[in-house]
């Protein structure tokens, strides 16, 4: 009994030490030429050690999982919409964003803006342009994704 508590114990620790890995918000600046959008990151969890190359990460992954809402840009769905489409990113994803990744092909532009500062945390501000179509072209042709006009 003892050692199933313990079993439980340590697997709750280690989802909520993972969840705290990567904790930010994102909102949309504007949608530039070219497919490019411009996004405001703010990391909540390290950001006197959280760099731009990390922040570009970041804002590729919630392009891919989570998309975004802002009054300056239409809403963005994920681009990873379906269970499939996430398991299929999966295979590909530690490639993906490896040190030489294909990842870097996507951002243009990235920005350590500013540390913004509350009475209790320090949050680390960034600005990073991720060139949403051509990840969404990259996505169709790796067979990730469905391309657009599937079915017509």
């Amino acid at each position: 009994m003892k050692k199933n508590i313990l079993i439980i114990f340590s697997v709750l620790f280690f989802i909520s030490c993972n969840a705290q890995k990567e904790l930010y918000s994102i909102e949309c600046i504007s949608v530039e030429n070219e497919g490019f959008v411009r996004l405001k990151l703010l990391n909540y969890v390290k950001p006197t050690k959280f760099k731009v190359e990390e922040a570009s990460k970041d804002a590729i992954k919630a392009l891919l999982y989570s998309g975004y809402s802002s009054t300056n840009c239409p809403t963005q769905r994920p681009l990873l919409k379906e269970t499939t489409d996430i398991d299929n990113f999966k295979k590909i994803e530690k490639d993906f964003f490896s040190k030489n990744g294909k990842w870097k092909t996507f951002i243009r532009n990235s920005l350590d803006v500013d540390n913004v500062k509350t009475e209790k945390i320090t949050i680390k501000e960034f600005e990073i342009m991720v060139n949403k179509d051509l990840l969404r072209k990259y996505l169709e042709e790796q067979k990730i994704i469905k391309s657009l006009n599937t079915g017509f």
